[in-house]
Order: structure tokens, then C-alpha cells, then sequence
């Protein structure tokens, strides 16, 4: 790991990455590339598991985040930003001091899976856990079972949370590690704020399980968003809107312009595309933020009225419908501060710099 003790958290030594920087799974827009991209440089980049994912997929996608994240793979992302690492001899020494020669089994990315997505697609799961990730997340779900499930596989679980409840939760089933995710966070997300969720949480959490580390997810599309989550007790910053306009993030050059092209202001909370594409599951708990368009504009508050039935919006995103061709972009608040197009592993780099300056107050 690089040395920067600035940097340094419970949860960078917990999946032994080097900055706290998780990549969000997010599904349909992170895989294996994008993956192996983020924790090339250093973070912990994931790829997410939804509602049309089968089991192939993830095979497909862990394989890419794997063969990305082998230590070539790495040595060649130091040598181009120049980043000068310790000796990585792949040994490990165990608590006597010696060295202990087994390899680490787990692939350097993670997986996120929403719950809801596998409940009846035990296949998926079980690729999911034969992939053998470094990390899990669970999410929009109850993750008993699963978390334990998983942790017997070895692999670390964490657990996005949008309420306190939802903490609750997480800590009774045993989970390793909490996700704050507020609903300035793009595509399924709560309703608390990022800001005061993550203060709730924070205190929850000292007062009730002081031992479990977290990341902030919603808004956070700077250094100075990474340096405000560590600053405030939080132990990673999780991004996903901050790499939509990445070219290794899936998805067409036109989508990644319209990422750039976006605005803060722009982004709603709706349940019409879920709606659209039948997707069973709690929408009034977990809406969608996405960014506006025809489709939203005609539809989104008839939805929430109760003036549109789901025929209605299926017939207007089919093929030939009035909106098929809308295009479709979850993204959460931060979008306004996407410039241009930034491989990944620059966007990592380059939030990982400020956030140290920042919190040296280098200002």
C-alpha cells in the first residue's frame, strides 16, 4: 500500500486498498472495466448486479475486474502516473512476524447486488459468490442470510443503509462494514440527505457499534466531497455519478455526453422507470434519481399522483412508444460538476490528491 497516513482508515487496512475510494456498483453502468479501473488506481472499484443480470454476466465481469487488478495490471497504471509503491512480494506475515506463503484467494474489486434482484435467481447468487470478490455490497433488502452466506466464502460484506432503520439492520446481521447512502446519490436511493443521514448514522454508530467502518455515498464528486466524509468520522467515500462520464463506465458516447451536459438541478426522484420495466420491489421506499427528460416530464408527477398505470409507461418506453428513445441517465446530484471526460483511474487520482491537501489544510 502507499504510505499516506493522511489517507489512512479502518476500512483502507480492513480491504487493504490505498485510498478510500470505493467505486458504486452501479448497475448497467459499472462493470468489470470499470472495476479493475478504479482499484488499478487504488481504490476499490465494483460492478453492480440488477434486475437483468443473469449469471453469465457476472462470471464475464468478474474474469475482466480480475485479469484488470492482476499486480501487471497495477504495475503498469503506477508506472504511467508514476506512483512509487513499497515492494510487493505477495508475501504476508502473520502476527509472530514470520511470512506466511498463501496467495490472497480474492479478487481486488467488488460486487454489488440489490437484494430484491436475486431473490429468485439463486444462480446469480451463487456466481456471484463463486466469483469470490473482495467485497459485497447488499442492498435495497433485508442482507441476513446473505451476509453470512458470503462472509463463510471469505469475501467482506458491506451494507448500503438510507435510515436508521436500515442501520439497524445491517448491524444485527453482522455485516462488516455501512454504506451512508443519501438521497443527493444517483439511481435507487432514500430520501434523507446525504449531510444529515451521515451525521445520524455516524452517531448511531459510536453509540451502538462503535467497531463497524463506513462509507458516504450521495453528492460526492470531489476531493473536497472525499475530505468532508473522512473529516466528519466516516472512513471511505463511495462514488458512482463521478465516473459516469468514464470511458471504461458502460454505456454509449452519447450518454456520456449527456452526463457532462447535465445539471445539479436537473436530477428528480421518481418510480417510472421501475414501473416501465417491471421491476418488483419497494419504489416508495427506494426511488429512482435520475436526470430529466421527456418521458420524466410527462410522467413523473402523474406517478406520483396515481394517474398513470404501469401499461401506460411500458407502451410509452417500448420500441415505437413516444419516449423510447429518451435517454435514460440515473445520476445523482453531482452531476453539474462532470467537465469532460476522465479515465477513472484519473478521477480516483485526482480525488485522492485534493482530499490530502485538503485535509492537511493546504489550502
Amino acid at each position: 500500500m502507499v504510505n499516506n497516513p493522511v489517507l489512512s482508515t479502518r476500512l483502507t487496512r480492513l480491504w487493504d486498498i490505498d485510498v478510500p475510494i470505493i467505486g458504486a456498483p452501479m448497475a448497467g453502468r459499472s462493470g468489470g472495466e470499470l472495476a479493475a479501473a478504479v482499484s488499478r488506481a487504488g481504490g476499490l472499484g465494483m460492478f453492480g448486479v440488477g434486475g437483468n443480470t443473469t449469471a453469465q454476466w457476472v462470471k464475464d465481469n468478474a474474469r475482466i475486474a480480475r485479469e484488470g487488478t492482476r499486480p501487471t495490471a497495477r504495475a503498469e497504471h503506477d508506472a504511467a502516473h508514476r506512483i512509487l509503491r513499497p515492494t510487493e512480494s505477495g508475501e504476508k506475515h502473520n502476527e509472530q512476524g514470520s511470512v506466511d506463503a498463501v496467495a490472497e484467494p480474492h479478487g481486488n474489486f467488488g460486487i454489488g447486488v440489490m437484494l430484491w434482484s436475486i431473490k429468485d435467481k439463486p444462480e446469480v447468487w451463487q456466481a456471484v459468490l463463486d466469483a469470490r470478490p473482495k467485497v459485497v455490497s447488499l442492498g435495497f433488502g433485508d442482507p441476513t442470510g446473505y451476509a453470512q452466506q458470503a462472509q463463510e466464502y471469505g469475501i467482506s460484506v458491506v451494507v448500503p443503509v438510507n435510515d436508521i432503520e436500515q442501520v439497524r439492520q445491517a448491524v444485527a446481521a453482522e455485516v462488516d462494514a455501512i454504506c451512508i447512502q443519501g438521497t443527493d446519490a444517483g439511481g435507487h436511493t432514500g430520501h434523507i440527505g446525504t449531510m444529515p443521514l451521515m451525521q445520524q448514522v455516524l452517531d448511531y454508530l459510536m453509540l451502538n457499534a462503535p467497531g463497524i467502518p463506513t462509507a458516504v455515498a450521495g453528492g460526492i464528486c470531489s476531493g473536497r466531497g472525499v475530505a468532508a466524509a473522512l473529516a466528519a468520522g466516516a472512513d471511505a467515500a463511495w462514488i458512482g455519478t463521478a465516473l459516469l462520464a468514464s470511458p471504461e463506465a458502460l454505456g454509449s458516447e452519447e450518454l456520456r455526453a449527456a452526463a457532462i451536459k447535465a445539471s445539479s438541478k436537473q436530477t428528480l426522484l421518481t418510480d417510472i422507470y421501475d414501473r416501465a420495466e417491471q421491476q418488483a420491489w419497494d419504489t416508495e421506499k427506494w426511488p429512482t434519481r435520475t436526470v430529466a427528460n421527456g418521458f420524466t416530464d410527462v410522467y413523473a408527477e402523474m406517478s406520483r399522483n396515481g394517474e398513470v398505470t404501469d401499461e401506460e409507461l411500458i407502451v410509452a418506453r417500448a420500441p415505437g412508444g413516444d419516449f423510447a428513445d429518451d435517454i435514460k441517465l440515473h445520476a445523482g446530484q453531482g452531476i453539474g460538476m462532470l467537465v469532460q471526460q476522465q479515465a477513472a483511474g484519473d478521477v480516483v487520482n485526482k480525488f485522492a490528491a485534493e482530499a490530502t491537501r485538503l485535509l492537511r489544510r493546504e489550502l
